[in-house]
């Protein structure tokens, strides 16, 4: 037996990076709705948060899975 698990594949490491990206860009919808700003521009925001951060979350995730396991 072997005391190194698989790593993840690269698609569960994006989707790992998505639904983390998606949580903090409906974080951001919630607080501009509750300031009760124009859904374009909330929409527009949401979209852009998401797009920028999916691939830092996905580096993030690549680079902590290639450290030592924890005993």
């Amino acid at each position: 037996m072997t005391d190194n698990p698989a790593a993840p594949s690269a698609p569960r490491q994006w989707l790992k990076a998505f639904y983390s990206a998606l949580a903090a860009a409906l974080g951001y919808v919630i607080v501009e709705l509750i300031f009760q700003h124009d859904t374009t521009y909330i929409l527009a925001g949401a979209l852009g948060i998401l797009v920028v951060l999916t691939p830092i979350f996905y580096a993030i995730n690549r680079h902590s899975s290639r450290r030592t396991p924890k005993r």
